[in-house]
Protein backbone atom coordinates (compact mmCIF):
# COMPACT_ATOMS: atom_id res chain seq x y z
CA UNK A 1 0.00 0.00 0.00
CA UNK A 2 1.50 3.53 -1.30
CA UNK A 3 1.85 6.48 1.11
CA UNK A 4 -1.58 7.84 -0.91
CA UNK A 5 -3.39 4.81 -0.28
CA UNK A 6 -3.02 4.84 3.20
CA UNK A 7 -3.68 8.50 3.68
CA UNK A 8 -7.26 8.16 1.80
CA UNK A 9 -7.33 5.09 3.54
CA UNK A 10 -7.41 6.68 6.61
CA UNK A 11 -9.76 10.04 6.27
CA UNK A 12 -13.10 9.06 7.96
CA UNK A 13 -15.53 8.60 6.13
CA UNK A 14 -17.49 11.13 7.75
CA UNK A 15 -14.93 13.70 6.82
CA UNK A 16 -15.18 12.84 3.05
CA UNK A 17 -18.55 13.07 2.53
CA UNK A 18 -19.11 11.54 -0.90
CA UNK A 19 -15.93 8.57 -0.97
CA UNK A 20 -15.58 8.68 -4.88
CA UNK A 21 -15.46 12.45 -5.28
CA UNK A 22 -13.24 12.99 -2.27
CA UNK A 23 -11.24 9.99 -3.56
CA UNK A 24 -10.87 11.27 -7.37
CA UNK A 25 -10.06 14.64 -5.98
CA UNK A 26 -7.19 13.66 -4.00
CA UNK A 27 -6.22 11.50 -6.83
CA UNK A 28 -6.04 14.32 -9.57
CA UNK A 29 -4.38 16.20 -7.00
CA UNK A 30 -1.30 13.23 -6.76
CA UNK A 31 -1.90 13.65 -10.27
CA UNK A 32 -0.93 17.31 -10.49
CA UNK A 33 2.01 16.71 -7.80
CA UNK A 34 3.68 14.34 -9.67
CA UNK A 35 3.69 16.07 -13.12
CA UNK A 36 7.37 16.38 -14.71
CA UNK A 37 8.53 19.55 -14.72
CA UNK A 38 10.67 20.42 -17.38
CA UNK A 39 12.67 23.17 -15.37
CA UNK A 40 13.33 24.10 -11.97
CA UNK A 41 10.75 26.15 -10.50
CA UNK A 42 11.15 28.44 -7.37
CA UNK A 43 7.99 28.98 -4.99
CA UNK A 44 8.49 32.35 -2.20
CA UNK A 45 6.18 31.88 0.29
CA UNK A 46 6.00 35.39 2.34
CA UNK A 47 3.48 37.17 4.65
CA UNK A 48 2.97 40.74 4.62
CA UNK A 49 2.07 40.70 8.78
CA UNK A 50 3.63 38.10 11.50
CA UNK A 51 1.29 35.43 13.04
CA UNK A 52 -0.03 34.35 9.51
CA UNK A 53 1.52 30.54 9.82
CA UNK A 54 3.97 31.14 6.44
CA UNK A 55 6.57 29.26 8.10
CA UNK A 56 4.69 25.84 8.92
CA UNK A 57 2.82 26.55 5.57
CA UNK A 58 6.00 26.46 3.95
CA UNK A 59 7.54 23.35 5.70
CA UNK A 60 4.54 21.14 5.25
CA UNK A 61 3.79 21.91 1.85
CA UNK A 62 8.00 21.24 0.75
CA UNK A 63 7.69 17.94 3.28
CA UNK A 64 4.93 17.12 1.15
CA UNK A 65 6.26 18.06 -2.52
CA UNK A 66 9.61 16.78 -1.08
CA UNK A 67 7.79 13.01 -0.34
CA UNK A 68 5.86 13.11 -3.80
CA UNK A 69 8.04 14.95 -6.08
CA UNK A 70 10.87 12.36 -8.47
CA UNK A 71 13.78 14.59 -8.18
CA UNK A 72 15.18 16.38 -5.56
CA UNK A 73 13.32 19.24 -3.37
CA UNK A 74 15.40 21.64 -1.46
CA UNK A 75 13.80 24.10 1.40
CA UNK A 76 15.48 27.10 1.69
CA UNK A 77 14.96 29.38 5.25
CA UNK A 78 15.39 32.86 4.73
CA UNK A 79 12.73 34.11 7.50
CA UNK A 80 15.52 34.01 10.16
CA UNK A 81 12.87 33.17 12.90
CA UNK A 82 13.10 30.53 15.77
CA UNK A 83 10.80 28.74 14.21
CA UNK A 84 11.16 28.45 10.29
CA UNK A 85 10.08 26.10 7.53
CA UNK A 86 12.77 24.30 8.17
CA UNK A 87 12.43 23.45 11.74
CA UNK A 88 8.41 22.37 10.77
CA UNK A 89 9.94 20.22 8.35
CA UNK A 90 12.00 18.31 11.30
CA UNK A 91 15.45 19.69 9.61
CA UNK A 92 18.15 19.60 12.09
CA UNK A 93 19.61 23.15 13.12
CA UNK A 94 22.50 24.32 11.09
CA UNK A 95 21.63 23.27 7.42
CA UNK A 96 23.90 24.71 5.13
CA UNK A 97 27.27 26.17 7.05
CA UNK A 98 29.02 23.59 5.59
CA UNK A 99 31.11 22.90 2.02
CA UNK A 100 29.52 26.46 0.68
CA UNK A 101 32.61 26.85 -1.26
CA UNK A 102 31.50 23.30 -3.08
CA UNK A 103 27.58 23.92 -3.72
CA UNK A 104 28.97 27.78 -5.34
CA UNK A 105 31.10 25.23 -7.89
CA UNK A 106 28.69 22.48 -8.26
CA UNK A 107 28.62 20.72 -11.33
CA UNK A 108 26.31 18.02 -10.20
CA UNK A 109 23.76 17.50 -7.87
CA UNK A 110 25.99 15.29 -5.36
CA UNK A 111 28.02 18.42 -4.81
CA UNK A 112 24.43 20.66 -5.03
CA UNK A 113 23.75 18.80 -1.74
CA UNK A 114 26.99 18.30 -0.28
CA UNK A 115 26.71 19.65 3.44
CA UNK A 116 22.65 19.97 3.34
CA UNK A 117 20.45 18.34 5.83
CA UNK A 118 18.08 16.11 4.84
CA UNK A 119 14.76 15.81 6.14
CA UNK A 120 12.62 12.28 7.10
CA UNK A 121 10.04 13.28 3.80
CA UNK A 122 13.34 13.83 1.74
CA UNK A 123 13.92 17.84 1.79
CA UNK A 124 16.79 18.40 1.68
CA UNK A 125 17.44 22.04 4.17
CA UNK A 126 19.46 24.87 3.20
CA UNK A 127 19.50 27.49 6.37
CA UNK A 128 21.03 31.25 5.21
CA UNK A 129 21.72 31.86 8.53
CA UNK A 130 22.59 28.51 10.16
CA UNK A 131 24.52 29.82 12.92
CA UNK A 132 21.62 31.98 14.32
CA UNK A 133 23.60 35.33 14.17
CA UNK A 134 20.98 37.32 12.88
CA UNK A 135 17.54 38.56 13.64
CA UNK A 136 17.10 40.17 10.52
CA UNK A 137 15.58 38.60 7.53
CA UNK A 138 18.13 37.37 4.78
CA UNK A 139 18.49 39.47 1.92
CA UNK A 140 17.74 38.95 -1.77
CA UNK A 141 21.46 38.83 -2.34
CA UNK A 142 22.71 36.61 0.06
CA UNK A 143 19.64 34.37 -1.25
CA UNK A 144 21.22 34.58 -4.58
CA UNK A 145 24.70 33.75 -3.95
CA UNK A 146 23.64 30.71 -1.96
CA UNK A 147 20.27 29.28 -4.24
CA UNK A 148 21.24 30.38 -8.11
CA UNK A 149 24.56 28.52 -8.12
CA UNK A 150 23.09 24.97 -6.90
CA UNK A 151 19.04 25.85 -8.07
CA UNK A 152 19.03 23.84 -11.27
CA UNK A 153 19.96 20.19 -9.67
CA UNK A 154 16.19 20.84 -8.08
CA UNK A 155 13.16 20.38 -8.93
CA UNK A 156 11.67 22.81 -6.76
CA UNK A 157 13.22 25.17 -4.61
CA UNK A 158 10.56 26.45 -2.19
CA UNK A 159 11.71 29.45 0.48
CA UNK A 160 10.24 30.62 3.55
CA UNK A 161 10.83 34.54 2.98
CA UNK A 162 9.41 35.26 6.84
CA UNK A 163 7.83 38.65 6.72
CA UNK A 164 8.17 40.81 4.36
CA UNK A 165 7.66 44.94 3.78
CA UNK A 166 6.04 45.23 0.22
CA UNK A 167 7.29 49.05 -0.10
CA UNK A 168 10.99 47.73 0.42
CA UNK A 169 11.20 43.61 0.15
CA UNK A 170 8.47 42.51 -2.09
CA UNK A 171 10.34 42.88 -5.60
CA UNK A 172 12.91 40.55 -4.37
CA UNK A 173 11.00 38.17 -3.75
CA UNK A 174 9.21 38.39 -7.00
CA UNK A 175 12.32 38.39 -8.39
CA UNK A 176 13.57 34.81 -7.18
CA UNK A 177 10.04 33.25 -7.83
CA UNK A 178 8.30 32.09 -10.48
CA UNK A 179 5.31 31.51 -8.01
CA UNK A 180 4.58 33.59 -5.02
CA UNK A 181 2.36 32.48 -1.97
CA UNK A 182 0.78 34.81 -0.16
CA UNK A 183 0.01 33.77 3.48
CA UNK A 184 -2.33 35.71 5.63
CA UNK A 185 -4.41 34.92 8.63
CA UNK A 186 -8.07 33.53 7.69
CA UNK A 187 -9.64 36.86 8.90
CA UNK A 188 -11.77 39.73 6.33
CA UNK A 189 -9.08 42.54 6.74
CA UNK A 190 -5.81 39.94 6.36
CA UNK A 191 -7.63 38.66 3.36
CA UNK A 192 -7.71 41.80 1.64
CA UNK A 193 -4.46 42.65 2.36
CA UNK A 194 -3.19 40.14 0.46
CA UNK A 195 -5.72 40.53 -2.07
CA UNK A 196 -4.21 43.62 -2.44
CA UNK A 197 -0.63 42.81 -3.07
CA UNK A 198 -1.72 40.69 -6.05
CA UNK A 199 -1.51 43.96 -8.84
CA UNK A 200 1.36 44.65 -8.02
CA UNK A 201 2.79 41.20 -7.75
CA UNK A 202 1.73 40.73 -11.47
CA UNK A 203 2.63 43.68 -12.98
CA UNK A 204 6.14 42.34 -12.34
CA UNK A 205 8.39 41.87 -15.26
CA UNK A 206 8.45 37.98 -15.05
CA UNK A 207 4.58 37.69 -14.34
CA UNK A 208 4.62 35.55 -11.69
CA UNK A 209 1.82 32.97 -10.95
CA UNK A 210 0.15 33.73 -7.69
CA UNK A 211 -1.03 31.62 -4.89
CA UNK A 212 -2.99 33.22 -1.55
CA UNK A 213 -3.26 30.49 1.69
CA UNK A 214 -5.89 31.98 4.38
CA UNK A 215 -4.49 30.00 7.42
CA UNK A 216 -6.87 30.05 10.30
CA UNK A 217 -4.77 30.04 13.24
CA UNK A 218 -7.13 31.69 15.39
CA UNK A 219 -9.94 29.49 15.14
CA UNK A 220 -12.05 31.77 12.58
CA UNK A 221 -13.97 28.77 11.58
CA UNK A 222 -17.03 29.80 9.38
CA UNK A 223 -16.22 33.13 10.36
CA UNK A 224 -13.35 33.01 7.85
CA UNK A 225 -13.60 35.05 4.38
CA UNK A 226 -14.69 32.58 2.08
CA UNK A 227 -13.54 34.80 -1.37
CA UNK A 228 -11.01 37.11 -1.96
CA UNK A 229 -10.20 39.84 -4.31
CA UNK A 230 -12.35 39.77 -8.03
CA UNK A 231 -9.03 37.72 -9.59
CA UNK A 232 -9.99 34.61 -11.26
CA UNK A 233 -6.93 33.90 -12.13
CA UNK A 234 -5.55 34.10 -7.90
CA UNK A 235 -6.23 30.49 -6.68
CA UNK A 236 -7.58 30.67 -2.58
CA UNK A 237 -7.04 28.07 -0.81
CA UNK A 238 -8.17 27.92 3.17
CA UNK A 239 -6.25 26.14 5.64
CA UNK A 240 -8.18 25.08 8.70
CA UNK A 241 -6.85 25.70 12.30
CA UNK A 242 -5.20 23.20 13.64
CA UNK A 243 -3.92 23.37 17.45
CA UNK A 244 -0.85 20.71 16.82
CA UNK A 245 0.46 23.35 14.61
CA UNK A 246 1.83 25.62 17.56
CA UNK A 247 3.27 22.47 19.46
CA UNK A 248 6.79 23.43 21.32
CA UNK A 249 8.44 20.61 19.04
CA UNK A 250 7.54 19.92 15.42
CA UNK A 251 4.89 18.02 14.43
CA UNK A 252 5.09 15.75 11.36
CA UNK A 253 2.10 15.82 8.83
CA UNK A 254 1.00 12.34 9.84
CA UNK A 255 -0.05 13.49 13.38
CA UNK A 256 -2.00 16.74 11.96
CA UNK A 257 -6.02 16.51 11.54
CA UNK A 258 -7.11 15.52 7.81
CA UNK A 259 -8.74 17.95 6.67
CA UNK A 260 -5.25 20.57 7.61
CA UNK A 261 -3.39 17.32 5.28
CA UNK A 262 -5.66 17.86 2.40
CA UNK A 263 -5.94 21.59 2.52
CA UNK A 264 -2.15 21.35 2.36
CA UNK A 265 -2.19 19.13 -0.37
CA UNK A 266 -4.45 21.24 -2.50
CA UNK A 267 -2.37 24.27 -1.65
CA UNK A 268 0.30 22.00 -3.19
CA UNK A 269 -1.50 21.63 -6.28
CA UNK A 270 -1.79 24.89 -6.71
CA UNK A 271 1.17 25.95 -6.47
CA UNK A 272 2.41 23.61 -9.06
CA UNK A 273 2.34 24.96 -12.99
CA UNK A 274 -0.36 24.09 -15.04
CA UNK A 275 0.07 21.58 -17.86
CA UNK A 276 -2.76 22.37 -20.55
CA UNK A 277 -5.04 23.08 -17.55
CA UNK A 278 -7.21 20.03 -17.80
CA UNK A 279 -5.44 18.40 -14.82
CA UNK A 280 -5.23 20.82 -12.43
CA UNK A 281 -8.82 22.35 -13.31
CA UNK A 282 -10.27 19.00 -12.33
CA UNK A 283 -8.53 18.82 -9.25
CA UNK A 284 -9.92 22.33 -8.31
CA UNK A 285 -13.59 21.57 -9.51
CA UNK A 286 -13.28 18.53 -7.79
CA UNK A 287 -12.30 20.72 -4.79
CA UNK A 288 -15.12 22.92 -4.93
CA UNK A 289 -17.35 19.78 -5.10
CA UNK A 290 -16.48 17.95 -2.31
CA UNK A 291 -15.66 20.72 0.25
CA UNK A 292 -17.98 22.39 2.81
CA UNK A 293 -18.14 26.79 3.36
CA UNK A 294 -14.73 27.94 2.84
CA UNK A 295 -13.16 25.10 1.67
CA UNK A 296 -15.31 25.28 -1.47
CA UNK A 297 -14.92 28.53 -2.41
CA UNK A 298 -11.22 28.36 -2.07
CA UNK A 299 -10.49 25.24 -4.62
CA UNK A 300 -13.04 26.48 -7.25
CA UNK A 301 -10.24 28.76 -8.27
CA UNK A 302 -7.81 26.49 -7.95
CA UNK A 303 -6.07 26.38 -11.22
CA UNK A 304 -8.00 27.99 -13.84
CA UNK A 305 -7.24 30.86 -15.56
CA UNK A 306 -3.17 30.56 -15.81
CA UNK A 307 -1.34 30.30 -19.36
CA UNK A 308 0.36 26.95 -19.92
CA UNK A 309 2.81 27.84 -22.04
CA UNK A 310 3.47 30.24 -19.11
CA UNK A 311 6.16 27.95 -17.67
CA UNK A 312 7.77 26.87 -20.92
CA UNK A 313 7.92 29.72 -22.53
CA UNK A 314 9.71 32.00 -19.56
CA UNK A 315 11.99 30.03 -18.44
CA UNK A 316 14.79 29.85 -19.96
CA UNK A 317 16.59 31.95 -17.96
CA UNK A 318 16.15 29.75 -14.65
CA UNK A 319 18.05 27.07 -16.01
CA UNK A 320 21.04 29.43 -15.20
CA UNK A 321 19.85 30.45 -12.24
CA UNK A 322 19.24 33.77 -13.66
CA UNK A 323 16.07 35.87 -13.57
CA UNK A 324 15.32 39.68 -14.87
CA UNK A 325 14.73 40.88 -11.30
CA UNK A 326 14.48 44.80 -12.48
CA UNK A 327 16.43 47.36 -10.47
CA UNK A 328 16.71 45.80 -7.03
CA UNK A 329 19.31 45.47 -4.85
CA UNK A 330 20.13 41.95 -5.41
CA UNK A 331 20.61 42.63 -9.30
CA UNK A 332 22.40 45.27 -8.95
CA UNK A 333 25.26 43.62 -6.50
CA UNK A 334 25.18 40.73 -8.75
CA UNK A 335 25.77 43.03 -12.01
CA UNK A 336 28.86 44.11 -10.06
CA UNK A 337 30.26 41.44 -9.51
CA UNK A 338 30.00 39.90 -13.10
Amino acid sequence: MTAFDAFVRSAPLALLGSVSARVHELSTVDEVLRRPLPVSRRIGVVQARGGAGASSTAGYVASLLARRRPGLVLGVDASRGPRGMLWHAGAPTGGGSAHRGRRRGATSSAEAVDGLARTPSGLWALDLDPRDESRAVASAETWFDEVTPVSRFFELVVTDWGVRDWRADLTDVVSASRTVCIVARADRHAAEEAAALVPAIKDHPDRPDVVIALVDVGAAGRAAPRTVGDDPTVPVVHVPYDARRGAARPVGSAALGTRTRIAYARLAAALMPAAGSSTAAGAAAAGAAASPGAEAASARDAVPGRDPNATAGRDPERRSGRRSAGPTTATRSQEGRR
